[in-house]
């Protein structure tokens, strides 16, 4: 009977911790989602407007032509 009250009781500190740090824990705040996504829009931005970003698309472009033409992807 000793060792169940014992359970219990330690069972009961263990819930009343694990609650009071979920309460400390709330996850991100909307300041950093915003953070990442302005961060994503600045460089999108460098890449439109510094022409890499026509580079890139040419490239992955000729890639997809040169495996098609040799015989490569689904058929």
């Amino acid at each position: 009977m000793e060792q169940m009250q014992t359970a219990y009781a330690w069972l009961g500190a263990r819930y009343s911790l694990t609650k009071e740090r979920m309460k400390e824990d709330r996850g991100e705040g909307p300041i950093s989602y915003i953070a990442v996504i302005l961060l994503i829009a600045v460089i999108a931005g460098a890449f439109v407007s510094s022409g890499i970003g026509t580079d890139i698309v040419n490239f992955i472009k000729q890639a997809i032509t040169k495996v098609f033409q040799k015989g490569g992807g689904s058929t």
